[in-house]
């Protein structure tokens, strides 16, 4: 009998709800650490999130005015630019030298520098005149 099942379910004090909230958190803290969600919410977003975005971002349009030149009307081409697949870098440093290496998060905060990783990206381009075929070229790991 449903009413029966619901007259025999206790209800939790407000007192042992709170003890055992902090009991859960108190157990992922100690299991996780302080910045274990940071750091896994930014691994996701640099390993998925990003390339996510790029995937469900449109193909940007480009078309200059139309030309007016001797009475006639010049239309110009259209460019479609889509980005593909993304690359991200490992942070480096360069020095004045020229000596380049892997920097780590530390380091950076210690010497006041940006902690930052290069980004390339592949780039299909399409050309569309009036009365031609579409050109499509694509440009591999371009840096942006």
């Amino acid at each position: 009998d449903l009413a029966y099942q619901d007259e025999e379910v206790d209800e939790i004090s407000p007192d042992l709800w709170q003890e055992a909230c902090w009991l859960v958190i108190s157990s992922y803290f100690d299991e996780k650490g302080l910045v274990r969600q940071q750091l896994d919410s930014f691994d996701e977003f640099i390993t998925m999130t990003i390339q996510r975005i790029v995937e469900d971002s449109l193909a940007i349009d480009l078309q200059a005015e139309a030309l007016h030149s001797g009475g006639e009307i010049e239309t110009p081409p259209r460019h479609l630019l889509k980005f593909e697949q993304i690359y991200l870098s490992k942070p480096t440093n360069w020095e004045k030298d020229g000596y380049n290496y892997s920097m780590m998060p530390n380091e950076a905060r210690l010497r006041n520098l940006t902690y930052s990783s290069p980004l390339y990206v592949d780039i299909v381009k399409t050309i569309i005149k009036d009365s031609e075929e579409p050109r499509e070229q694509k440009e591999e790991k371009i840096y942006i």
